[in-house]
Order: structure tokens, then C-alpha cells, then sequence
């Protein structure tokens, strides 16, 4: 038995999220599909560090894979990518311990969301931002952002049919950064709850925009409403940068609370 390490990015804009499901089109259920005719087989295990929703992007996307063929790792780099769609790619391979788990052994992930404010729409890339109109102020927003970092309940940021079991989350990082034609918005953190990087956005846009108060976040964070929050932002804006393990550590500059922590 072997256990090989994917990572994988996709543009997800042609697919109804990560998760395999019947009679629709997901990342995983190409990935799925492609597995078996390379191997020939269904009899493997194929795990995903994280269930992205309709829309989203990722660009470091983990799975890992256990079969028990003789497989070369190249083969699962030149064959997956020529046997899915061209807006999914496998950029590397490795074989790792068998107790490896992609989803249940991350210490966390990275998401960035990309905000477009030009007064025009964006030829090029609009299915991967959201275009925001009006004069949004970054360092407010970046100022809000700062409200939510550590352990809080984040009940106030999630799909109203989360089904998490808990609502407690990590936050390490929230930066809003500045570019001439658009914002960035990084958030690093442990786990995420449905919709949980996207309600922040919104809310964000909401404070930068000056309908919601700079401190506003942080009654809206303790009130655990989701309807005190902002909208749900685009799907499309949003991109799975990484994910990060033990052997594998978050490479960001960590925020000034926890710099004696990495």
C-alpha cells in the first residue's frame, strides 16, 4: 500500500464546488474518475484537505491517495492531468506515511479573496474577482479585519446550514492589502466554517464602503448573529492558496500576537 500526497489547483468556475456528488460535475469526482481509469481499478482511497463550494478557486488544494499499485509518482503527475479537464491540474506528487490524512492532519489554511474596483468590468479575469463599485477604504477594512484574529466563536460568520459541530476557529492572520486596480484580502487560520472567508469578506466590504463601523466587527463577532454580519461575498473571488501540515508550515509572516508562537 501506498500513500501519495497530491497537490492540486482548478479554476472553478465549470464545477458545483470540491465534494463528489451525483449527476454534477466536481473537482473531486474528475480527480475520482481519472484515478480509476489510470489505475484501473476502484479500489483506492482519496481524501481532500478541503470541501471548496461552486465557484471557488485554489491553487494549493491537498488530496492524498492510497492504492496499491506500482504506480510511479510520475505517472500520477502526466496522467491525471491528461485525463481531466484542462482547468484542473495536479502541479505535484509525493508518497508520504500511510497514516497521512490531507483533510484531518492540516494545521490550517490560507484563502485569498480578490476584490475588483475599477470602474469598469475586468475582461480577463472577472470570474475570478468580485467587482466591488464605490471608494472602498482598505485600511478600515484592514483595521476591522484585526478584530477577529485569535480563538473566538464564529458563529456570526457562517452558512446558515453549517452543519461544523463546533464554532470555534483560529484565526492567525487578516490582511488587506492595497493594489492599483483591486484589494487583496489574505486570512490564514486553522479551519473554516461553510462560507466562514466569504461572510468576512462581505462584512469588509461593508466597513470599507462606510455602511458598517470600523469597531462594528467587534460586537458583531461576540453578538454570534449571522444576520448582524454583511453578505455572503461572490464564490468567484475566492482562491485556496494553501495548505499547510507539520512537514509542510505556514511560510507567512506570522501577525505580531503570535510571534513567539512561530
Amino acid at each position: 500500500m501506498k500513500n501519495i500526497r497530491l497537490h492540486i489547483a482548478y479554476q472553478g468556475t465549470d464545477f458545483h464546488g470540491w465534494q463528489r456528488q451525483p449527476d454534477c460535475s466536481t473537482i473531486e469526482g474528475e480527480i475520482r474518475l481519472a484515478i480509476a481509469k489510470l489505475l484501473n481499478t476502484d479500489a483506492f482511497e482519496f481524501q481532500g484537505a478541503s470541501r471548496t463550494d461552486a465557484g471557488v478557486h485554489a491553487l494549493g488544494q491537498v488530496a492524498n491517495l492510497k492504492h496499491d499499485t506500482d504506480r510511479s509518482i510520475w505517472d500520477f503527475v502526466r496522467g491525471l492531468n491528461s485525463m481531466t479537464p484542462n482547468s484542473i491540474r495536479i502541479n505535484h506528487a509525493e508518497e508520504i506515511d500511510l497514516d497521512f490524512n490531507a483533510r484531518h492532519q492540516s494545521d490550517g489554511k490560507r484563502y485569498r479573496y480578490n476584490i475588483f474596483r475599477h470602474r469598469f468590468p475586468n475582461p480577463l479575469q472577472g470570474h475570478m474577482q468580485w467587482e466591488v463599485k464605490g471608494d472602498l477604504k482598505a485600511s478600515d477594512m484592514h483595521a476591522a479585519g484585526q478584530f477577529l484574529l485569535g480563538e473566538h466563536d464564529f458563529s456570526a460568520f457562517r452558512a446558515s446550514d453549517c452543519q461544523a459541530k463546533s464554532t470555534i476557529r483560529l484565526m492567525h492572520e487578516i490582511r488587506v492589502i492595497e493594489h492599483a486596480s483591486h484589494l487583496e484580502i489574505v486570512v490564514v487560520g486553522n479551519a473554516f466554517l461553510k462560507n466562514m472567508v466569504r461572510i468576512i469578506t462581505g462584512t469588509l466590504v461593508e466597513v470599507g464602503l462606510g455602511q458598517k463601523r470600523v469597531d462594528q466587527m467587534a460586537e458583531i463577532l461576540n453578538g454570534k448573529v449571522r444576520a448582524a454580519a454583511g453578505r455572503t461575498a461572490p464564490a468567484r473571488g475566492l482562491l485556496l492558496d494553501e495548505v499547510f501540515y507539520p512537514d509542510h508550515p505556514w511560510s507567512s509572516p506570522p501577525s505580531v500576537f503570535l510571534k513567539d508562537r512561530y
